[in-house]
């Protein structure tokens, strides 16, 4: 899922001001450009990280205030560049570009929420919510289905997906759609990018950000926030999709 993974409240609610507090004391030591290992918040246990065929690697963690919330912190070769909360349904909660501070943050109720315990036992889901940044409101919409296939990679058994997200304005205009497939892991109940297509007017991009490498506590380089797949001056100029998943 691309963006859902979304009525108004005028204050941040737990989960936000966890993320903006996260989001602050980490950012001093996590963007060294790999310099550290990956060391969580206080209270909080790293579980899972992800190389990528992007020259990324994801770091994922859990918290003990927020039972069955998913945080990710994302790192390129520059350093850590995204904070990431989703919900035990793999519902967009919140996320933060670090090196700008931007925060974009999902208007719950959703209209419609996402729900990874339905595309897995119907091999559909659709969604329909309100998100806001910078105080711009956008309503998010799309579906995830099942296609039946299974891939196996570095020893993890995912499910494949298609999907298709679309933005739209506050007066409805559509503003751009995201197509594409990824991966849907029944143990973790997250979604794991793929190759996605965005599209906005003329413009269009397309990025393969599929998994790469699975690494757990004990393993070498589980810690590590320095990717090392397909990393270059090329790669590197690529711009790259929104990425809420």
């Amino acid at each position: 899922m691309i963006a859902a993974r979304p009525h108004a409240r005028p204050a941040l609610s737990r989960r936000g001001l966890v993320a903006a507090g996260l989001g602050v004391a980490m950012l001093g030591a996590a963007t060294q450009a790999g310099a550290e290992d990956f060391t969580p918040p206080q209270g909080c246990t790293a579980f899972l990280a992800v190389q990528t065929r992007a020259c990324t690697v994801s770091q994922h963690y859990t918290c003990t205030d927020a039972p069955g919330d998913l945080w990710r912190m994302d790192f390129d070769e520059q350093g850590a560049f995204y904070l990431g909360l989703i919900d035990a349904e793999a519902q967009w909660i919140e996320s933060r570009s670090l090196p700008s501070g931007t925060i974009t943050r999902t208007l719950l109720p959703a209209r419609d929420a996402a729900s990874v315990s339905t595309l897995l036992s119907t091999g559909y889901d659709d969604w329909d919510f309100d998100e806001i940044r910078g105080g711009e409101r956008t309503r998010v919409t799309g579906f995830d289905r099942l296609t039946g296939g299974t891939e196996v990679i570095d020893g993890e058994t995912l499910l494949g997906t298609e999907f298709e997200t679309r933005y739209y304005n506050e007066a409805g205009t559509l503003l751009s759609t995201i197509t594409g497939r990824e991966y849907v892991s029944a143990t973790h109940r997250r979604f794991f990018s793929g190759i996605r297509t965005w599209r906005s007017g003329d413009q269009e991009n397309t990025t393969d950000s599929s998994p790469a490498e699975f690494l757990y506590p004990g393993d070498p380089g589980f810690a590590s926030t320095q990717p090392r797949h397909n990393c270059g001056p090329m790669l590197s100029a690529l711009p790259l999709a929104e990425d809420h998943a």
